[in-house]
């Protein structure tokens, strides 16, 4: 009896020795809490592209033609924003298979907030066919204009990187 306490003993001491240690995140809400840091992280380098310049994107390629505040709005458009962004831009598809545009690109404001699309007049909803090209029209709703970020990606194409863009807009 002696030497079953003896070898029990440390296993039990063990057992409720790690239960202890374990983590208080364990939580069942999932996920860690967030803190704010006073030292930045060093962030990945990102190349930007701007204003006229064409990228590749798996098989369509990408040329930002214009991006600059509108007057125009849509009557029809529940959303009143401060500020409309037209972007216009021009698409070659090089795929084998028809290619969705005019949801083709995210716009991120000053703030780094994903705007809302917002329908212009001459708003951009459509495919194009393998081979072809076509001009794309979009707009975006912010409430202030400066530093915007385009990112432009293929909707069929979910394994490239987006080809991202800066704009500064008065």
């Amino acid at each position: 009896m002696n030497k079953k306490l003896l070898v029990m003993t440390p296993t039990i001491l063990a057992a409720v020795s790690l239960t202890a240690c374990s983590s208080s995140n364990n939580d069942t809400q999932g996920g860690t809490k967030v803190t704010k840091s006073s030292k930045k992280k060093a962030q990945p380098k990102i190349k930007f592209y701007k204003k006229g310049d064409t990228v590749k994107v798996g098989k369509v390629e990408y040329t930002l033609k214009s991006a600059a505040k509108t007057s125009e709005r849509n009557e029809f458009e529940d959303s009143k924003p401060k500020n409309v962004i037209k972007i216009v831009y021009h698409v070659k598809n090089d795929s084998k298979k028809d290619l969705p545009i005019g949801g083709d690109v995210d716009a991120y404001g000053p703030d780094n907030s994903k705007l809302k699309d917002y329908p212009v007049n001459d708003t951009t909803l459509d495919s194009i066919a393998p081979g072809k090209e076509a001009d794309v029209i979009t707009g975006f709703g912010t409430k202030k204009l400066g530093s915007f970020e385009l990112h432009f990606k293929p909707l069929t194409d979910f394994d490239s990187k987006s080809a991202k863009f800066k704009v500064n807009i008065k």
